[in-house]
């Protein structure tokens, strides 16, 4: 639901309806000229990932169950964690978006971590004017790549990274979580760790290396969840 074109599709579709709110769409339908009441009105079943989307949409007046989805067979991610006293992490990003997926908090925090290095995907290193110009060598920009190429890389890392403070259930964060990965995220969810704000970050990225084990108990649980019929 991400556009006009997406609200006239619903407002016209024939039959049982299902919208998945995935992020960004609920914050385009909260800023759009478009009358959030016909959404709400419409007859529907509404899904999104977490309590904070859901919070935002009850504002609209738009109740929706909160069920975290994988959109890739969770069950092709195996444990393949390796205890790492210079942990690996990795984020995702668009480009435009770096602010809002983290990337100039990690350029400002690489300096306190050390021994983290921080794997960037889908932006190039080039196009991103660093908030501090101080090129951290442990920050590695590997631009835009296939998913089986990113699938395949993220299982040498320790962790995966969301730092966007309204979001859906990322992919970087089923995968790693699902790999017994130790992944952190500024949203809070069950067997992930929830960093709230620079300093609890700082302090959750330099204990990674003290994670001796992979997270099992992590990928049990959502191996359950993602097996949910949606």
């Amino acid at each position: 639901m991400y556009h006009i074109g997406d609200y006239l599709r619903f407002l016209w579709a024939k039959g049982k309806i299902k919208v998945v709110w995935c992020g960004g769409d609920i914050l385009n339908l909260k800023n759009s000229p478009f009358p959030q009441k016909y959404i709400a009105w419409h007859k529907a079943e509404h899904v999104c990932e977490n309590d904070v989307e859901a919070i935002l949409l009850r504002s609209m007046d738009i109740n929706a169950k909160v069920q975290p989805l994988c959109f890739d067979d969770p069950k092709q991610f195996e444990i393949s964690y390796k205890h790492s006293n210079n942990p690996h992490v990795y984020v995702c990003c668009h480009p435009g978006y770096e602010e809002q997926y983290g990337v100039d908090m990690i350029e400002g925090i690489a300096w306190a971590t050390p021994l983290i290095t921080y794997h960037i995907y889908g932006i190039e290193k080039e196009i991103w004017h660093f908030a501090f110009n101080n090129n951290p060598e442990n920050v590695i920009y590997h631009g835009k790549v296939s998913n089986e190429q990113f699938n395949e890389e993220i299982k040498n890392y320790q962790a995966g990274l969301r730092l966007n403070d309204f979001d859906g259930f990322a992919e970087v964060l089923a995968k790693s979580v699902l790999m017994g990965q130790w992944p952190i995220s500024r949203i809070s969810y069950p067997w992930i760790t929830h960093a709230t704000d620079i300093t609890s970050l700082i302090q959750e990225l330099n204990s990674l290396k003290d994670k001796k084990e992979p997270n099992l108990e992590g990928r049990k649980y959502w191996l359950r969840e993602f097996s949910k019929p949606l």
